[in-house]
């Protein structure tokens, strides 16, 4: 009898033992992203910190460095007798430029464009570029002061478990900050046949109306994509959400820049 009580009192110490032996032997093999990000912007200090203190410290310091860089956006389109709405979000890119997903920019041309940014102001915004297949749109903003975007991710896909980020507005609330993993490969969603099929992430990051739009980064703060669908069968979140890749993003911003060079006149929208 005193054995068996012993039995669970000895699984508990045996299995924290291990716990922090993990934490503390992480090799590169294993989480060579997340070591790399954790010596990128933790500073050594010199005070040894535990495997989550260090991870706390790494979602601190991404969400610092994409706070002032995403925006909620909305986007209003009078009609004859009521006015339509589309929330969701967007991020800067370089030189006033805002990524977005199409999907919350109609093809109207009376529609007005709001943005909001972390402090708080309102700004407008127009759209100058517009790609149904890839579900982005690209809209410039005169009064943004941010220099510098998210910058993109080389040309790898995640890899399937690996700890992802992002920072949004779900249901308006700009700033919600929530981490998940990329749940699959690439795969191509097949839903609309006529329709060329468009290559997306499978993630595990909770999205609400409002994420669409919202960026999506590696543990470096590099971008691998941009929220834009999700799976359901109710209606709501179900624990499946899509992201265009950052390999799609650059592929249209590349087709956008030959676009506006060619252009004299200022760069109108592609429906």
């Amino acid at each position: 009898m005193k054995l068996r009580n012993s039995l669970p009192r000895l699984f508990y110490r045996a299995a924290g033992f291990f716990l922090l032996l993990g934490c503390s032997s992480l090799s590169p093999s294993t989480e060579q992203s997340g070591s790399q990000a954790i010596v990128q912007l933790i500073p050594d200090t010199g005070v040894k910190l535990s495997c989550t203190e260090e991870k706390n410290i790494l979602r601190n310091r991404l969400y610092s460095s994409l706070r002032p860089l995403v925006y909620r956006i909305e986007v209003s389109v009078p009609l004859l007798y009521r006015v339509e709405k589309y929330q969701g979000t967007g991020w800067a890119w370089a030189d006033k430029y805002l990524w977005t997903c199409k999907h919350l920019i109609p093809s109207a041309k009376n529609l007005h464009i709001e943005v909001w940014d972390a402090s708080g102001t309102c700004h407008e915004a127009r759209v100058v570029w517009r790609d149904s297949i890839a579900d982005v749109a690209l809209l410039v903003m005169d009064t943004m002061h941010a220099s510098v975007g998210i910058s993109l991710r080389d040309e790898s896909f995640p890899k399937v478990g690996e700890s992802v980020f992002s920072l949004g507005a779900p249901l308006g609330l700009l700033g919600t900050f929530q981490e998940g993993f990329v749940a699959s490969e690439p795969r191509i969603l097949d839903e609309k046949k006529s329709q060329p099929r468009q290559l997306l992430l499978q993630l595990s990051i909770p999205a609400q109306i409002g994420s669409s739009g919202s960026p999506v980064v590696d543990s470096q703060g590099n971008l691998i994509g941009m929220i834009s669908d999700i799976a359901t069968l109710s209606g709501g979140y179900e624990g499946i959400c899509f992201a265009i890749p950052a390999q799609v993003l650059s592929q249209v911003w590349e087709k956008y820049r030959k676009f506006a060079a060619n252009d004299t006149e200022r760069p109108r929208p592609s429906y």
